[in-house]
């Protein structure tokens, strides 16, 4: 079983060997993959293009083919030099992907900001997102902290059930950091009072709380407006 720690290893192993590199997966969990790795490799200077396809390239009609051919033009070209991931027409940036379908060829898309480039005719790059140059040699971050609890709030949930997760986790140690989905613009129910004395006491305890938005476009803006 290949790991994201092997993918990266492999990758600064033959970094100096090659000019961009492509990595082939399911497309289940490709996007955590994908960026998990970005993360990963810090000042990374070349292409590392995750893709993979809908439908088996041993099928005669298959995505996979094109799929595959685009992520090495990626791939081979020096202009977008992050992680990324291209399916059907688009590249898009590993750490603002996600899978928004399970049954059409367009199963990956980043919502929340443009794809680094599209095809059509041509290769349209959108520029302005490029990120800079990388600046010194590549860093591969191998130690990852999987203490982490990601929880969907939805309306009349019972707080006491986090409150036990949350408790326990922070007694064992084994709880570091708390990723809510929150309504909107990240708001909680201003009528639980107890529950954001939890969160506080969370904090209290060494461990990080992080607010998200279920929202697939825009962002966090905490307090802009009361939520019953």
């Amino acid at each position: 079983k290949i790991t994201k720690l092997h993918a990266a290893n492999d990758i600064k192993a033959n970094y100096l060997h090659f000019d961009g590199f492509v990595v082939l997966m399911g497309t289940d969990t490709m996007a955590y993959a994908a960026t998990a790795l970005s993360f990963m490799l810090e000042n990374l200077g070349k292409p590392v293009v995750f893709t993979g396809s809908q439908i088996p390239l041993s099928e005669p009609y298959n995505d996979a083919r094109r799929n595959l051919i685009m992520a090495l033009i990626f791939a081979s070209r020096d202009t977008i030099n992050e992680v990324s991931i291209f399916f059907h027409d688009r590249l898009i940036r590993a750490c603002r992907a996600t899978k928004v379908n399970t049954h059409r060829l367009l199963a990956f898309d980043s919502p929340n900001l443009e794809p680094l480039a599209k095809i059509g005719i041509t290769i349209d790059e959108n520029e302005h997102l490029s990120l800079p140059p990388a600046r010194g040699a590549l860093r591969i971050h191998s130690r990852m902290d999987t203490r982490i609890l990601a929880i969907r709030l939805v309306p009349g949930f019972d707080d006491a059930c986090i409150r036990h997760m949350i408790e326990k986790g922070a007694e064992s140690r084994s709880l570091r950091a708390l990723v809510l989905q929150l309504y909107g613009t990240g708001n909680i129910p201003s009528v639980k009072g107890r529950f954001i004395d939890l969160l506080r006491d969370a904090v209290d305890s060494g461990i990080h709380v992080i607010a998200s938005t279920q929202c697939f476009t825009g962002s966090v803006m905490m307090g802009t407006y009361v939520c019953a």
